[in-house]
């Protein structure tokens, strides 16, 4: 529930409505919002059901980490859960920058504590690189969002460029990250349930290339712009925006691809993919974290699973 909501909340909040007036009567952009903020409220809300359930699981004895990981990721989870559920309860306008400063930095500590709990030296080595790339996604976006904060303070002349550095790296990790997955979901291609899961994954992987492509036909050079704002991508050059229907098309692939699977840790994995590809790269409000930080920690329990198989 909370990977179809937020993929709602993507192509409602985040694409639809960014079309602006040109592209929508008022009453469209009105239906649109109401649909939208449904869409947004109950992604949150499921999300911290499900997050609740996953630091419960980390945070027994039966996840077999060691005390300190156990300890660390249920203080940063049952730190941030409790503090989204008030925002989103309480009007926006009570919402302050440094409270969401606050969850960012919360959220992106938990992400890491979780990716360094799921890797395991027996887990497979696709799925272990998959969250070695989202650990250098997320530490590369907080990163970079601190130089900026402090480089923007003491007027540092070189903090756009770092900045930059950091930014693109974890772009790049970030959309890495569902190739790395397709390995370990390993399609069994010969098999009729394969052959549909890739047949599917072909289809949803057009429906991406197309839908780029319908989608610069009608914002023409503001495609940068409302990409952007989508899913947060800036690194191709603005005349070369559209080639982002390739990584994205081979994400949105895996997803269906590992959703279709019968191993439920793969389907687990494409649930995941899910979450993560719906809130974008380097996600900035608490909805988006929060989905973020879900999809990270469905991701590190499958790595935990395939080494607990492999033991």
């Amino acid at each position: 529930m909370a990977g179809i909501a937020a993929l709602a909340d993507l192509v409602i909040n985040r694409v639809l409505i960014l079309l602006g007036t040109e592209a929508w009567s008022h009453d469209a952009l009105a239906r649109l919002d109401s649909w939208g903020g449904f869409a947004r409220n109950l992604s949150v809300v499921s999300a911290l059901v499900a997050l609740s359930f996953c630091l419960w699981s980390f945070s027994s004895r039966k996840s077999a980490l060691p005390l300190s990981a156990r300890a660390g990721i249920a203080s940063f989870g049952w730190i941030l859960v409790p503090i989204v559920t008030l925002m989103t309860l309480l009007p926006r306008a009570w919402t302050r920058v440094e409270l969401v400063l606050l969850v960012a930095g919360i959220a992106h500590a938990l992400i890491v504590l979780l990716i360094l709990g799921g890797i395991h030296r027996r887990s497979t080595r696709p799925t272990s690189t998959a969250l070695v790339l989202m650990l250098v996604a997320a530490f590369s976006s907080i990163v970079s969002m601190i130089v900026n904060l402090v480089g923007e303070r003491v007027h540092w002349e070189h903090t756009e460029r770092l900045s930059n550095a950091f930014r693109w790296s974890g772009e790049l990790a970030y959309l890495a990250a569902p190739i790395a997955v397709g390995f370990a979901i390993a399609i069994p291609w010969r098999k009729t349930s394969g052959k549909a899961a890739l047949v599917l994954s072909a289809l949803a992987a057009g429906s991406i290339g197309a839908g780029m492509v319908v989608w610069k036909h009608a914002v023409g050079q503001d495609l940068p712009d409302l990409l952007y704002g989508a899913v947060r991508l800036d690194f191709l050059p603005d005349d070369d925006f559209i080639l982002y229907a390739i990584p994205l098309g081979i994400g949105w692939a895996v997803t269906v691809a590992a959703m279709l699977s019968k191993d439920p840790v793969r389907r687990q994995m494409g649930a995941a993919l899910l979450l993560i590809l719906s809130a974008g790269y380097a996600p900035r409000t608490p909805s988006t974290l929060l989905v973020t930080v879900l999809g990270v920690a469905l991701l590190a329990r499958a790595g935990l699973a395939f080494a607990q198989r492999r033991s």
